[in-house]
């Protein structure tokens, strides 16, 4: 038992450790190109499906109305979306790249493409596809972790 806890706990490091570095090199690489990387996944969505409201982009990306429009702003700041109004329903903004967001777009995609090719370097089509699977289940485990405030709260009583 006391094995396998020792196990666990390496490959929890392992995964932080990844998780930790891929981060810091995305976060520098798109810092490089003028974008923060929480910014990738509209500017993304975007690219690839053209104008959207602000409310297909909060229900395609799973993101929280409030948390879309700072983003939105902080996009349209920087000259990489614009906002018109939408032909049909003038209540309705449509959010579009600019020719700059576009630029920013391709480059981001690029580099995004560049950094899986060196990623999974040397491995096999197959062992990508294990990692794809093992990748999905970690996904799925992680969706069923616990948000307790039991935890918290026994914590900060000094039962652990």
């Amino acid at each position: 038992m006391e094995e396998q806890d020792t196990l666990d706990n390496n490959l929890q490091r392992m995964l932080l450790r990844i998780s930790h570095l891929y981060f810091t090199k995305i976060y520098q690489q798109m810092d490089g190109i003028g974008i923060h990387p929480g910014q990738i996944p509209i500017i993304k969505l975007l690219g690839y499906k053209g104008e959207l409201s602000q409310k297909e982009i909060s229900q395609s990306l799973h993101i929280k109305p409030p948390t879309v429009a700072v983003s939105i702003k902080r996009l349209e700041k920087s000259g990489l979306i614009e906002r018109k109004p939408d032909a049909r329903d003038q209540r309705v903004t449509r959010v579009s790249l600019t020719e700059k967001g576009y630029h920013i777009y391709r480059t981001a995609m690029k580099q995004i493409q560049n950094n899986e090719k060196i990623l999974f370097q040397g491995f096999t089509e197959s062992e990508k596809c294990l990692f794809a699977r093992f990748f999905k289940q970690i996904e799925e485990n992680l969706e069923r972790l616990p948000v307790d405030d039991t935890i918290k709260t026994d914590f900060m009583c000094g039962k652990e």
